[in-house]
């Protein structure tokens, strides 16, 4: 995670090169997750579905720590220093978990941390789109060269080897520590401002953009395979091509144009990724998706940011939003799965989505100076 540190400071990154190690590294522990829950379930002797328990655990302390960060504490130097400790601290715990129950505590703890550094990015890059692109394009290129890393791993050493890997990685933006101030000169107060109106109608669009988003493409590697008979080899660069599209679309430094039309989009594909079962549709949908989301997201949080008096401290509401959507997703898209019902599937993502979309349209058209102050809490 320490080599592309002197390539970013070259590109003249707007955001620091500690912060985006943080947010890698944090996006390198999520991607794991997926690649995790079949081992786990063979090396416990328990089903896939049982093995979920250690993915809801670690959204679990994501949530709680994304939405406590932000009104119990500040982005300075300690707290920075225990992201990466708490991180090193619960996969070294996985590694050594005697049993599941314990496996999901330690993944609980890896949430905490995991919470802590994407509102310790998005704290800072709210409001700001040189910022907002430089995180949100960590994500993808992470993304690229993550996944078969780990299942190179995981097929030749095992679960218990990534585990430990996944820890040094974890442990790694601290050589970068001195770069994080030991004081927040911006907000050296403690008050917690309420979200405005406007903040509040985007957060809930947040939240059903990644309900309905996790409802279809968690499963969409299983579709995939099972629906569109291509191998897991096409799948995985299915993916990868997925994350090269989103790149640019996440680095993307001119207008982004209303958010809800980019949502509006990704709607359309929610709907067409389980209803049609063709190859060539699966692939560019998939594709599609990464450009579309990339775009959407970003121009989500302008807008969030556009609509709050206080948009840093909106960050961790964000985040916390969208991990409860991720949590709740999955359940919604594998009742459908379960039952053979695609289309339905498609139909339901489709409709929680296209809803997000019109809120953000609407929420858009809503001039800054009709925005409501929120009173101090």
């Amino acid at each position: 995670m320490q080599v592309p540190v002197r390539l970013l400071e070259a590109a003249r990154i707007s955001v620091r090169p500690a912060v985006l190690v943080a947010i890698a590294s944090s996006t390198a522990v999520f991607t794991a997750t997926p690649f995790i829950l079949q081992p786990i379930a063979e090396e416990f002797g328990v089903s896939v579905g049982a093995a979920g328990l250690v993915s809801t655990a670690q959204l679990g302390g994501f949530v709680l720590s994304s939405w406590a960060s932000g009104r119990f504490l500040r982005p300075v130097r300690w707290v920075f220093a225990w992201i990466a400790i708490l991180g090193f601290c619960a996969n070294l715990l996985s590694a050594a978990a005697p049993t599941l129950v314990l496996l999901a505590g330690a993944r609980f703890i890896s949430g905490l941390s995991l919470g802590l550094a994407a509102w310790f990015a998005w704290q800072d890059a709210f409001g700001n789109p040189a910022k907002t692109g430089d995180v949100a394009v960590t994500g993808p290129l992470v993304g690229v060269v993550i996944a078969p890393t780990i299942a190179i791993i995981l097929d030749r050493f095992g679960l218990d080897a990534l585990f430990i890997v996944l820890a040094f990685i974890a442990i790694s933006p601290l050589p970068l520590l001195a770069q994080i101030p030991t004081a927040d000169r911006l907000r050296p107060h403690r008050t917690r401002h309420a979200a405005t109106r406007a903040a509040r109608a985007v957060l809930l669009a947040l939240g059903l953009i990644t309900t309905a988003g996790s409802s279809v493409f968690v499963y969409a590697a299983a579709i995939g395979s099972q629906f569109n008979d291509l191998s897991p080899l096409a799948v995985s660069l299915t993916f990868s091509a997925n994350a090269l599209a989103a790149i640019p679309a996440a680095k993307w430094s001119g207008r982004r144009g209303p958010a809800g039309v980019w949502i509006a989009g990704v709607a359309v594909l929610a709907f067409a990724l389980p209803a049609v079962h063709s190859p060539a549709v699966f692939i560019a949908v998939i594709v599609g998706w990464g450009f579309l989301f990339f775009m959407g997201i970003p121009a989500t949080f302008a807008l969030l940011a556009s609509r709050s008096l206080f948009p840093e401290e909106r960050a961790g509401d964000a985040q916390a939003i969208m991990a409860l959507g991720r949590v709740f997703g999955p359940l919604l898209g594998g009742a459908f799965l379960a039952s053979g019902a695609t289309t339905q599937m498609g139909l339901v993502a489709c409709s929680i989505m296209m809803s997000a979309a019109l809120l953000l349209l609407y929420v858009d058209r809503i001039h800054v100076k009709q925005i409501v102050g929120a009173e101090p809490r």
